[in-house]
């Protein structure tokens, strides 16, 4: 069974609780993500993603430039061990309604798992699924899988 570790990113986009909105937002486009895990002390405080930025600032007319990313990111974080198997993963996601989870080990952030990183490792596995498919019909139809088209190896 998968567990996260094999899918988590490990490198994570930080900011420090005291940070402003607007910060976090630049680092967030910068590095083309949906959220920035709040570290203080080498803990994760809180979690701030785009839905924050939406729910919690702009919808009730804050100042990104102004507004803390600690005072508006989710709190507490919500995160698993980087043991953790991925179903036990999308269940927590899908129960939360969270797009972001934290990976951590020993109280220490070391990792995050989107809901996207998880998409792209069901593709991905998916596809290997398929093409595994489509090898094995080809043998089992007693044809070479390694017959170009045309059955020319280079003539």
């Amino acid at each position: 069974m998968a567990i996260v570790a094999s899918l988590m990113k490990t490198e994570m986009v930080t900011v420090s609780p005291e940070e402003t909105v607007a910060s976090a937002a630049r680092l967030m486009t910068q590095n083309q993500v949906g959220a920035v895990l709040v570290v203080s002390h080498g803990t994760a405080q809180g979690l701030f993603s785009e839905r924050d930025l939406l729910t919690r600032v702009v919808a009730t007319g804050g100042d990104p430039s102004k507004v803390r990313v600690g005072d508006v990111a989710s709190s507490p974080v919500i995160s698993v061990k980087k043991t953790a198997h991925v179903r036990e993963c999308v269940e927590l996601l899908k129960e939360k309604r969270i797009r972001h989870l934290a990976v951590v080990e020993g109280g220490k952030p070391v990792g995050i798992l989107s809901t996207r990183d998880f998409l792209e490792a069901v593709l991905e596995g998916f596809e290997k699924l398929v093409d595994k498919s489509q090898y094995d019909t080809v043998v089992a139809s007693g044809a070479d899988p390694y017959d170009h088209i045309g059955g020319s190896y280079g003539r």
